[in-house]
């Protein structure tokens, strides 16, 4: 009988229908077994205590990290006003003294001038990094720049001091300041000239 017959290929159908059904029939056992066992599987207390404890433990590490992070917040806030603070006040101070100088330099000394210009002046000075440095600046100019055209300006020129002229004319010819012509004084005048030069 040829092993493509109809008869054979039934036969060998059954036989292995027969090898696999005794296995087919333990695994659908096994699995039902399993099925129930882990329906009905007891929770172990001492399972279910650890894990709280650990979700206990994880949570006031939490809460402690949190209050950690707030408190920190708060103090780099606190530390960044004071920064500020400091910056603005240090600012101040190097556009102030910075003013002062180069004004100075420039010829205002007379203190109410120098207290008018200064207040004029101020808004437009910026405090600019140049690497590690701090400079002032009004625009793109240098401050010493900035002073020294302000001065020779029309506006600036009235914060100016005239300059300090100690020739005779300022002091009528027969002050300290100049020199007394003795050529046409007599005796007594030339000692009297001479008392007040000393």
């Amino acid at each position: 009988m040829p092993l493509n017959s109809p008869e054979v290929k039934a036969a060998i159908a059954a036989a292995v229908e027969e090898a696999t059904a005794g296995q087919q029939q333990k695994n659908t056992q096994l699995l039902a077994e399993l099925k129930a066992a882990r329906k009905g599987q007891a929770i172990d207390p001492a399972e279910v205590e650890k894990l709280e404890a650990k979700i206990d433990s994880l949570t006031g590490e939490l809460t402690t990290a949190q209050k950690a992070v707030k408190e920190a917040t708060k103090a780099a806030e606190a530390n960044a006003k004071a920064l500020q603070a400091e910056t603005g006040f240090t600012q101040k101070l190097l556009i102030d003294n910075g003013l002062v100088g180069e004004l100075t330099k420039h010829g205002v000394t007379n203190a109410a001038h120098l207290k008018a210009a200064q207040a004029m002046l101020r808004q437009g000075v910026q405090i600019v990094a140049d690497g590690e440095t701090r400079v002032a600046k009004v625009g793109d100019k240098a401050l010493s720049d900035y002073v020294k055209e302000w001065a020779a300006s029309d506006e600036g020129k009235h914060f100016v001091a005239a300059p300090n002229n100690s020739g005779g004319g300022a002091n009528g010819g027969g002050g300290s300041g100049g020199k007394v012509d003795t050529s046409k004084m007599t005796a007594t005048q030339k000692m009297e000239a001479g008392r007040k030069a000393a």
